[in-house]
């Protein structure tokens, strides 16, 4: 079963173009994704149902304004085709739609061998095309201003951070006063590719390192704040004032090198560890920073990158902050998942959230 399964959704992500019209007619290419009209929900317009197109979700899909309607190909055909849950229906449906039950098993055997030679070619492009968006973010972070005298200082002070107080602190936050807030852009496709054709508003940012265990730039976190510094940026919804670029599963921002003032590389060769203490927040990481200065401290920067942050040497256990307006079910699984990744990889973990407000910075502000 476990094989077939694999043989079908490789077939399926290999034709996903295809798959995702024909199940979901009449909706928009953007870049990687695909948005459509929810097939199950009354949708006015497009917009917050989403199927991955490309990478390693291809396939995947999202509704954002129902959390619980979330899933991989598989289950994608399972929704559309008023299947429910039941993968076993939708997989059969996927071998119908594929041709394979007319297929001998000689020539299935051969078309499954060429899906799996374009599968290495794409992934191949795919990592030519990350290592190029990689250098394209060092390149902006080259650009960017020390964070001392800058706005982005203001916003931190506001926020009841002063970063001249925090000891130990990496240089892992630098400042732009002009970055371009991508999300509200104007793109439209000529020739199968995506050309913008009206850039995004911009703003003052914060940007910060997000590094591999390695130590090396995998990706940039901008927090877009207020043209005085005190507050995020006006933009409608404030959880989305910031953004991330590019890829940042297996990376982290290491904010804080604690006690010894050592970097991890260091200590592993000094055979030395230390507790380490992550969150989802670059404000929630350094409001503990302030007030336990021999911590060190990494920032997530979503709730979803607590799955996949550096488990480096240099760490003998873990506290992970909790925040508190994790409600809804499918966060507070993502975070149990978190926590169980960290404690099977043999490291002790314990859990902490503040006892006021929805994080350690509320906290510290007296929420």
């Amino acid at each position: 079963m476990a094989s077939r399964l694999l043989e079908v959704k490789s077939a399926l992500q290999d034709s996903v173009d295809r798959l995702v019209l024909d199940l979901l007619p009449g909706g928009k290419r953007s870049g990687g994704n695909y948005t459509v009209k929810s097939p199950v929900r009354h949708d006015r317009r497009a917009g917050s149902f989403v199927v991955w197109l490309t990478g390693p979700a291809k396939g995947c899909f999202k509704d954002y304004a129902d959390d619980s309607a979330k899933g991989d190909i598989i289950d994608l055909i399972a929704l559309c085709k008023g299947m429910g849950k039941d993968r076993s229906a939708a997989l059969a449906w996927a071998e119908d739609w594929l041709g394979w039950k007319k297929m001998s098993k000689a020539d299935r055997a051969k078309y499954i061998k060429e899906i799996k030679k374009r599968e290495k070619l794409e992934k191949a492009k795919d990592d030519r095309r990350q290592q190029y968006l990689i250098q394209q973010a060092q390149k902006t972070w080259n650009k960017t201003l020390p964070i001392e005298g800058s706005l982005g200082e203001v916003y931190f002070k506001h926020r009841g951070i002063p970063l001249d107080e925090i000891r130990n602190r990496t240089d892992f936050c630098h400042f732009l006063p002009e970055a371009e807030y991508w999300l509200l852009a104007d793109y439209e496709f000529e020739g199968g590719k995506r050309k913008k054709v009206k850039a995004g508003p911009t703003f003052p940012a914060i940007v910060s390192r997000m590094d591999n265990i390695d130590g090396h730039l995998q990706a940039l976190h901008y927090t877009f704040i207020a043209p005085d510094g005190c507050g995020k940026a006006p933009i409608e919804d404030q959880s989305k004032a910031k953004l991330m670029f590019p890829r940042t599963a297996g990376a982290a921002i290491w904010m804080t090198r604690g006690k010894g003032n050592l970097n991890p590389d260091t200590m592993v060769a000094r055979k030395l560890a230390a507790p380490g203490v992550i969150g989802e927040g670059i404000e929630d990481g350094l409001s503990v920073a302030l007030g336990v200065p021999e911590a060190r401290v990494l920032a997530a920067g979503s709730l979803p990158n607590l799955l996949t942050f550096p488990l480096h040497p240099c760490f003998n256990s873990f506290v992970l902050l909790k925040d508190n307006d994790w409600n809804k079910p499918e966060a507070q699984a993502l975070f149990d998942r978190a926590f169980q990744r960290v404690k099977r990889a043999g490291y002790p973990v314990e859990v902490v959230s503040s006892n006021c407000g929805k994080d350690m910075n509320d906290l510290l502000g007296g929420v």
